[in-house]
């Protein structure tokens, strides 16, 4: 049986955290691509980004950045968005 923070309590990078929801969320720079949570995930809602339907890749909020991102890192940040078509902003960075 899968339970709610299944996909937070496996990420080897604490790389999940629940929101002010309840809904897991992703600090992006934080994933090593483990994907340990893709099978737990408790609802279906976690993909890798290749395989993340259309549908999801617009929407605000599913991650946020630990830090102010470095140019870097930007840069980084803004190749993996253009190559997967990821136009939903991140959360605020905590």
């Amino acid at each position: 049986m899968h339970r709610l923070g299944a996909c937070v309590s496996v990420c080897p990078t604490n790389a999940w955290e629940l929101d002010e929801n309840g809904k897991a969320r992703l600090i992006w720079d934080w994933c090593i691509d483990d994907f340990s949570c893709v099978p737990v995930c408790p609802v279906n809602c976690i993909w890798k980004t290749p395989e993340a339907p259309d549908t999801a890749k617009p929407k605000d909020n599913w991650y946020r950045f630990s830090h102010e991102l470095t140019p870097e890192e930007q840069k980084i940040f803004e190749e993996w968005a253009k190559k997967f078509g990821i136009t939903g902003k991140p959360a605020r960075t905590a």
